[in-house]
């Protein structure tokens, strides 16, 4: 019979999503699945070795010191590759953690100290207007999931707090770099043990992580590769704007403009006849609204049209799906 460890502080609302991973990670299967969160097209089920999940878990576990002394929240959906790694990491150190229901502010109705936790880049936010002083009882922070705003980096610098913003994905079984940000900031990421990188040759990343997978895991963000062991990340190939042939990332001008928007929004791209792509910002408000920024844009990557939206798509782990919401807002203007 399986049964929750001793070290879980599980929610009753959670026990059988608990219980039922338990249930897999302890059967003789070699390997468990995964979905992935769909921000760059339709969720897909990954199969992953437990011994590659393992070494992942280990390598956090090194780095960040956890221990059998160390206090963790888990805040993350346990159906996410973020979630199920906590569980796997706690397995493998024997840490306390405590197992809660996602919200916005995990921080809100927990009285617990806290020495690790793993949240993604909303929830911090969130905590950080809302729960500041006890985020700053935390010795660990670690963001991922999405990137961060320069909006975000720039708050957690003047209120002096340091964070880990992680860089991986659900085929590498969690993060396979880290970055500091904030008080305490770079602006590479740096691998974990084990792991090295590569790029081909339009500066793609690939990821050798030999305890998870033999072969190269080919990703499709560009980055500038300082080491085999260090990048700096520059954007996603597959959001590059080609806009009368010239190259244009949208992360690139979407952190320009992150301190001026107070809302959601992306750049993306609407077929124009003479450019082939025309560069475009989409925001999600109620009301049709023209925007002037002060802003040196990139060469060519200052937006042509402000399209307003009422409502974003997003991936069910809460990212704005860019693709299908720009697919729709095309279908509507036809």
């Amino acid at each position: 019979m399986i049964e929750i460890p001793s070290n879980f502080i599980v929610s009753a609302e959670l026990e059988n999503v608990v219980l039922s991973f338990l249930s897999e990670w302890q059967s003789a299967n070699k390997v468990i699945r995964v979905k992935t969160s769909g921000s760059t097209g339709a969720p897909k089920e990954i199969v992953l070795s437990k011994n590659g999940v393992i070494a992942s878990a280990q390598n956090t576990i090194q780095v960040f010191n956890l221990s059998t002394d160390t206090r963790a929240l888990l805040c993350l959906p346990l159906t996410t590759i973020g979630g199920k790694m906590m569980l796997v990491r706690a397995l493998q150190c024997s840490m306390q953690l405590h197992i809660q229901y996602p919200s916005s502010n995990p921080l809100k109705s927990f009285n617990f100290p806290i020495d690790f936790i793993a949240v993604t880049p909303m929830q911090l936010k969130v905590m950080l207007d809302e729960s500041e002083l006890e985020l700053k009882k935390i010795a660990t922070i670690l963001v991922g999931g999405a990137p961060i705003s320069a909006e975000l980096e720039t708050q957690l610098q003047e209120k002096r707090i340091t964070v880990y913003h992680s860089y991986g994905m659900t085929e590498t079984a969690s993060h396979v770099a880290l970055r500091r940000i904030g008080f305490e900031s770079e602006d590479f990421y740096k691998a974990l043990p084990g792991i090295h990188f590569s790029v081909d040759e339009i500066q793609a990343l690939a990821i050798s992580f030999s305890a998870l997978k033999s072969e190269l895991i080919q990703t499709t963000d560009q980055v500038e590769l300082l080491s085999e062991t260090t990048f700096r990340w520059l954007g996603r190939t597959d959001f590059v704007i080609n806009s009368g042939g010239v190259k244009i990332h949208p992360e690139e001008i979407e952190r320009l403009l992150a301190p001026q928007i107070p809302h959601s929004f992306f750049i993306s791209s609407i077929p124009d006849p003479t450019l082939g792509e025309r560069v475009v910002l989409f925001i999600e408000v109620e009301e049709n609204r023209s925007l002037d920024f002060d802003i040196d844009f990139p060469r060519y990557g200052q937006p042509k049209e402000v399209i307003c939206l009422p409502e974003f798509s997003y991936t069910p782990s809460g990212k704005i799906d860019r693709r299908l919401t720009r697919k729709c807002y095309l279908e509507l203007k036809k």
